[in-house]
């Protein structure tokens, strides 16, 4: 009784503080869209698409024009060892920094083309996983809300037997009052919800860069559909080729190892510089190692993530039916006068928590599926580990 008289409360308040936000008045533009239409839509209509293209060919351009200037200053090296002479500035001797020009600086052009080109992919992913995310938020809040419907037609139910019962001096007014106050909850919930629904909504809208007031109607349904057994090895060692932190980090190993070498032309081993080289290799390789280590733990985390979720979400499909059977046997035990109220208002509370529980799991689940198609994972710092990796190169 207390507790819902509190959420009343709460609720109510929240409103009145801007929390629960009122759903838009007016008509709104209501769109038909099916998950592969909405990420369609997404792809067109986002401009990082076409601003990481552009910066594909950027990319493609700086290595180019890095192999260009490293001939050139190649040859003017080949030259001026023939005949000093053409160089008596010393400007073209074989130094760590004309070899930079030749060796390293081709080769870091190299790794941002490397890096633009699977950027672009892994950006693209990103794009389909949020807007995936965005279509499951609204199917989610869609399905919570017709589960707080049906919650809100319980609560009037058990409001009219309160009613019939103390009518029949079988129940006291305190039933009643108690009933009505469960009602009153659940019509908070029911606006609380749609409020859920309508920001949904906007979320969806936004990540298609559509107007924020249009509204959906979504084809796909919020459903549950197990996936086949992963070979996860298989599935690593693909990824190991294509994910954004350990690729950068592997072209910044390569980067580090080229740049040694040409210190080590110059250099020996008692000299600074050259140190300072060997240290950045044996960085390089550690920070390499982090992000194979770091997607080994995201895919394998995951995917017990996603099995974990498929047996809760198993478990609780069994356990919403018999929390609905429970309820109405505590209805018809209330109505036969062998129960009490507060017996049957339980019954349907533990009814209402059972489906909650059972849509967040659902969501959860497919949310997991998603993240194992795209290979991005939440949570992962090996994007910011893959920015790291370039910093590091001085890119």
């Amino acid at each position: 009784m207390w507790k819902k008289v509190a959420a009343v409360v709460l609720v109510w308040a929240l409103a009145f503080m801007g929390g629960v936000v009122p759903a838009a008045a007016g008509e709104k533009e209501v769109m038909s869209l099916s998950l592969e239409e909405a990420i369609k839509m997404a792809l067109d209509r986002n401009p990082e698409m076409s601003l990481n293209q552009h910066g594909i060919e950027k990319a493609k351009v700086g290595l180019r024009e890095a192999k260009s200037n490293a001939k050139k200053l190649e040859d003017a090296m080949d030259e001026a060892s023939k005949d000093p002479q053409q160089d008596p500035l010393g400007l073209y001797n074989v130094t760590v920094q004309n070899l930079f020009g030749v060796y390293v600086t081709p080769r870091q052009a190299e790794m941002g083309v490397v890096l633009a080109e699977i950027g672009a992919s892994y950006g693209e992913k990103g794009l389909r996983l949020s807007v995936e995310k965005s279509y499951y938020d609204v199917l989610k809040a869609e399905a919570d809300l017709a589960n707080k419907e049906a919650a809100l037609e319980r609560a009037r139910e058990q409001l009219r037997l309160a009613q019939v019962s103390f009518q029949a001096g079988v129940v006291a007014k305190n039933d009643v009052m108690g009933a009505q106050v469960a009602v009153t909850a659940g019509e908070v919930e029911l606006a609380s919800s749609q409020n859920e629904l309508d920001l949904a909504m906007m979320g969806l809208a936004k990540a298609l860069g559509v107007d924020l007031e249009t509204g959906f109607e979504l084809t796909d349904k919020f459903t549950f559909s197990p996936v086949a057994e992963l070979d996860t090895g298989s599935y690593i060692k693909e990824l190991l080729e294509t994910d954004l932190g350990v690729v950068a980090a592997r072209e910044g190993l390569a980067v580090a190892e080229i740049s040694f070498e040409q210190v080590a032309k110059i250099y020996t081993p008692n000299v600074y510089s050259y140190r300072k080289a060997f240290h950045d290799v044996e960085k390089a390789k550690i920070q390499l190692e982090q992000a194979r280590t770091d997607l080994v733990f995201n895919v394998r985390q995951s995917y017990l993530n996603l099995r974990t979720a498929e047996k809760a979400y198993l478990l609780l499909e069994e356990n919403a039916k018999f929390a609905e059977e429970t309820a109405r046997l505590a209805s018809l035990r209330y109505q036969a006068g062998m129960a009490t109220r507060l017996e049957m208002e339980k019954a349907y509370d533990q009814l209402n928590e059972t489906e909650a529980q059972r849509l967040s799991m659902l969501y959860n689940y497919n949310l997991a599926k998603s993240q194992l198609e795209y290979g991005i994972f939440f949570g992962s710092t090996r994007v910011s580990g893959a920015a790291g990796a370039q910093d590091g190169m001085g890119l």
